[in-house]
């Protein structure tokens, strides 16, 4: 149930930036979704809890502002997306060539945006096998009912020419 509704919030905020909508078609694993484009195209969206130590997760809920620094959070994201596509890989993974991958920050929110606009990034998730990447801050969900997401991969993001 928490996998759907995190669909929901990037659904949501997919169409609020791309101006295309999705929706569900079935749900399981490899990837957790998949999706219909209004074309009739099917897509596949995997959702990926950006790694983190739990402990440290609770100490920093407590004592700090919850922010995570840039270089920390681009790790993080460089580590979700390398397991990601080993399991995009596998044989059982249905729709190898046409899979959204949405790397979700739970416990942290961004210390800066600033990394966004590094040019040098562009082409870091090229040979990730995805045909998007997204990064979904869930950590300001509960302040304004949103979830705001950032575009890795493709640098910009045209749905029109990902539809097969």
């Amino acid at each position: 149930m928490v996998e759907e509704q995190h669909l929901s919030y990037f659904l949501d905020a997919y169409i609020t930036i791309t101006g295309t909508s999705l929706a569900v078609f079935s749900s399981g694993e490899s990837p957790d979704f998949i999706c219909a484009r209004t074309s009739g195209d099917l897509i596949g969206v995997e959702l990926a809890r950006s790694p983190h130590d739990h402990d440290l997760a609770v100490h920093n809920r407590i004592w700090t502002d919850r922010t995570m620094e840039s270089y920390d959070l681009l790790d993080a994201i460089s580590a979700s997306i390398t397991a990601k596509e080993r399991k995009r890989r596998s044989p059982h993974w249905r729709m190898p060539n046409n899979t959204i991958l949405v790397i979700e920050l739970l416990d942290y929110s961004f210390d800066s945006l600033h990394w966004t606009t590094d040019s040098s990034l562009n082409n870091d998730y090229a040979n990730a096998g995805f045909i998007e990447i997204w990064f979904a801050d869930h950590s300001t969900l509960e302040t304004f009912g949103e979830v705001p997401l950032i575009g890795l991969f493709p640098q910009e993001i045209d749905v029109n020419v990902k539809e097969k």
